[in-house]
């Protein structure tokens, strides 16, 4: 998928847009047994344009060829379930609204604003996708989101 950003417009700049996160995962019940299961929570973007249903597709594929040499899980192959959040990526398009914002800040404060490319979620993409309400987001910088500082 990182590959396939290099050709997009706004993320071919981008060193790794799509991350796929492990954040969660929970095995066994009891610290002394060995497992007999594992579940495996993750977060993954897409870039604007991309299919959920299609990158769905292609993880299934990825992780049934895995499977398909290991011993155990070609016996016992994983399955893949979809919770939570989905949602396709956002880019606001043939709008002013930028150039407003631009001459906006420009006027009080003096500089140019700095465009953004970013695979993070914000209230835009609500907008945007679900209500056909032009949304650019405005302000914050994104740098270690949700991470260490």
């Amino acid at each position: 998928m990182n590959a396939r950003a290099k050709s997009d417009l706004h993320f071919k700049a981008v060193t790794h847009p799509i991350n796929f996160n492990p954040a969660s995962s929970r095995a066994a019940t009891w610290a002394s047994s060995v497992p007999a299961w594992c579940d495996v929570d993750c977060r993954i973007a897409i870039l604007p344009g991309w299919s959920v249903a299609d990158c769905q597709a292609e993880i299934r594929a990825c992780v049934s060829a895995a499977a398909r040499d290991h011993r155990f899980l070609s016996n016992n192959p994983p399955e893949v379930e979809w919770s939570g959040f989905l949602s396709e990526g956002y880019e606001l398009k043939d709008s002013a609204e930028p150039d407003r914002v631009r001459k906006a800040f420009n006027a009080v404060y003096g500089g140019a604003v700095q465009d953004l490319v970013f695979t993070a979620l914000t209230d835009t993409r609500f907008y945007g996708l679900n209500y056909n309400i032009p949304s650019l987001c405005f302000g914050a910088s994104g740098a270690a989101m949700h991470g260490f500082k």
